[in-house]
């Protein structure tokens, strides 16, 4: 279970390696759409996270709250 979860971390702090790499690149050839790419994916990261804690606090903990109230009713 540890593993896929520094798996993950990696991706992310190689993710955001590469972001800081090209950001402060100055040799010219950095593109507008490069830019608008890394920003369509952080609003899309943020959506999909607020998306999935909408589902889980709206769907998945009530149930999991019910069925464990059941089991001691």
């Amino acid at each position: 279970m540890y593993k896929p979860i520094l798996t993950c971390k990696a991706m992310v702090f190689s993710t955001i390696s590469r972001a800081k790499s090209i950001l402060k690149n100055e040799k010219g050839d950095f593109y507008i759409s490069d830019g608008v790419k890394i920003i369509i994916a952080v609003v899309l990261g943020a959506l999909l996270l607020a998306a999935l804690t909408a589902i889980f606090n709206d769907t998945v903990i009530p149930r999991i709250t019910n069925e464990i109230e059941a089991l001691f009713a």
